[in-house]
């Protein structure tokens, strides 16, 4: 990667930003700008770079009145607009939104320009970019291992592997932190037997050391192994939610085939709503409020009770920036997990972005119970 340049949408900087990209690198990758309104020009700063006249694309059109017919959207002329696109070398047929890609070759330079919507983008990348560019310059595939981890921060992750990174300088590891988790993703640089039984070798020993954070190897996430453990094990799943508001429900309903072991959700916020649907003891929430221990048992024990699930998880907290006490701060979260009769329960401490908090808590759950299903401490 050579660089990235942000620029506003004016035709000057848009044919300023070209005439460098195309200096100085031999692929140029653009999003943004080709959509049906005002500010966006990009299509019309493009006839102006490459000297190329607009056209109507017939194929273009047929896929936007395909695209459109299917959501049960109405043609408008603005859609029929995006029919009408600058002559390129290539156009990149898009099925997942409404502005075909473009690709251009000036001078030995690459040019390609998306939508910058980023299913869009991401869609055009696989489909048609990434091939263009490994049949122009003979690309091999680079051999990458991932593991994906939960439970445990950037800091503490190279504190565990320091002395197994400084063994393998040669060996390229990078860490990409995310509010889920953090990956770790190896890459090898040369491909020879030897080069790759080292790498393995030091994939496998990073693996054994943070064995309890790892969750999978694959491009999948928690909800989804969470998912696959519960089928293998042919468990069903409820969930009750204070704290997440149903995010807990949301991941894991993202899951194709999640109903075939999850039950139900109930996001009791109050606290008449606890003891009605899920049993919490009034004197529980007197004695040690919503936001305890306590509280966040009973509601776990209470919604697998209710629906007879053989899991459930349970969350109970602050998610701020408002309701915190001297005791009880913003962040403050307990989140509690069956798994037949076993059971856990975990006290967090996250930060002051209520959405932020929402979310970890919705993945803490569920990294809860994957230990307890998996005998993990």
């Amino acid at each position: 990667m050579e660089r990235i340049t942000t620029i506003p949408d004016r035709n000057d900087e848009i044919l300023k930003a070209l005439e460098q990209a195309g200096k100085r690198a031999k692929t140029v990758i653009c999003t943004g700008g080709l959509g049906p309104t005002p500010d966006d020009i990009t299509k019309q700063a493009l006839c102006a770079y490459f000297n190329v006249a607009m056209e109507f694309h017939a194929e273009v059109f047929e896929d936007i009145q395909r695209y459109l017919s299917n959501r049960k959207i109405s043609l408008n002329k603005a859609n029929r607009e995006q029919a009408v696109i600058p002559q390129c070398d290539r156009v990149l047929r898009n099925h997942r939104g409404t502005a075909p890609g473009l690709y251009f070759v000036r001078a030995d330079t690459h040019f390609f320009f998306l939508p910058g919507v980023p299913e869009e983008v991401r869609h055009l990348m696989r489909k048609d970019v990434l091939a263009i560019l490994a049949e122009i310059f003979d690309l091999r595939p680079v051999k990458t291992r991932l593991l994906r981890t939960t439970g445990i921060a950037e800091s503490r992750l190279i504190e565990k592997i320091s002395d197994l990174v400084e063994q393998k300088p040669n060996i390229r590891l990078s860490f990409l932190p995310r509010f889920r988790g953090v990956d770790l993703r190896f890459t090898l640089n040369r491909d020879d037997e030897e080069v790759r039984r080292q790498f393995d070798n030091f994939v496998n020993a990073v693996k054994d050391r943070l064995q309890k954070y790892v969750f999978t190897e694959l491009e999948q996430e928690l909800e989804g192994v969470i998912g696959e453990i519960l089928k293998q094990k042919g468990y069903s799943l409820s969930v009750a939610e204070s704290f997440t508001g149903g995010l807990l429900g949301d991941l894991i309903t993202n899951v194709p085939g999640s109903s075939e072991y999850f039950l139900a959700d109930l996001v009791t916020y109050s606290n008449e709503s606890k003891i009605e649907l899920l049993g919490v003891n009034p004197e529980t929430l007197k004695k040690f409020g919503a936001v305890s221990e306590q509280t966040a048992v009973e509601m776990v024990r209470g919604v697998q009770k209710r629906f007879l699930s053989d899991c459930a998880i349970a969350t109970t907290g602050i998610a701020g920036p408002s309701g915190a006490t001297p005791d009880k701060p913003v962040g403050l979260c307990y989140i509690a997990a069956r798994a037949g009769g076993k059971e856990r329960v975990k006290e967090f401490r996250f930060g002051h972005d209520r959405i932020m908090n929402k979310r970890r808590g919705a993945i803490a759950g569920l990294e809860l119970l994957r230990r307890i299903l998996l005998d993990i401490r």
